[in-house]
């Protein structure tokens, strides 16, 4: 049976890992493979981590890293490639906002021989809804200017990869993490498939227009041309507290 390996970042999420546990597992019964399910705490400040332990207890495919301190996501998110068994690996968000019973589409596509799939929202978001829509379209200029990604792919929290896509992500040395980024400094075959794309179930977002643009500037110097042989760095930026594999 097929292995794929589900990467979650946690934070401040303890209310809706339950359920999405319960739906990832109800989702890879129905698609008849094997599911490994990570879980990376970006050190939340609720009880993210009881939670875990407690999916962790009940079903040993959970595994459960909690980060030192306050990494970010996108350490988090290549905290937990570090550590996936499965043949692919799917990453999506801790808020439910994607569901998981839209990884069967994500799955389908990338048998078409593809090395990542990125799941889009099926209704874009709307220019009334703020800085999420800003920061969509901030994010896709960046990469379509900078960033050595396909024609007409557009990137999202929600996608899946291949196993050996994942291990070369795994071994850049680049001094800030941007998984996308790094996927696109490889020479992959991409695909963009329409997804379901609900509002959070639970909670709020964590991200605001200012944090975006950090994050955008950031990969600007990075990854843009001309700036990426500065970034370099032989160390994992992250430290783990604990860990249950």
């Amino acid at each position: 049976m097929i292995k794929i390996s589900v990467v979650v970042p946690v934070y401040n999420s303890r209310s809706t890992l339950e359920m999405l546990y319960h739906r990832l597992k109800e989702t890879f019964e129905t698609l008849n493979l094997d599911l490994e399910i990570i879980m990376v705490d970006d050190c939340s400040k609720d009880d993210s981590f009881s939670k875990m332990m407690e999916l962790h207890t009940n079903d040993p495919r959970v595994k459960i890293i909690q980060l030192k301190r306050n990494y970010g996501q996108q350490n988090a998110l290549m905290c937990g490639l570090h550590h996936v068994t499965g043949e692919y690996t799917v990453i999506m968000d801790d808020d439910l906002q994607n569901p998981p019973e839209e990884i069967a589409k994500l799955w389908l596509k990338i048998l078409d021989d593809y090395d990542v799939v990125y799941g889009l929202p099926a209704l874009p978001i709307k220019k009334d809804q703020g800085y999420r829509y800003w920061g969509g379209v901030l994010r896709d200029l960046l990469f379509d200017l900078m960033i050595n990604k396909p024609s007409g792919i557009k990137v999202s929290s929600f996608r899946i990869l291949k196993g050996d896509l994942v291990q070369k992500i795994i071994k850049d040395k680049t001094s800030f993490v941007y998984i996308s980024a790094i996927t696109f400094k490889h020479r992959v075959k991409a695909a963009n498939i329409e997804v379901e794309h609900h509002q959070r179930e639970l909670g709020y977002s964590n991200y605001s227009m200012l944090k975006l643009a950090q994050l955008y500037l950031k990969i600007l110097f990075n990854y843009g041309p001309g700036f990426s042989r500065l970034a370099r760095t032989s160390q994992l930026q992250y430290e783990i507290s604990k860990i249950k594999l």
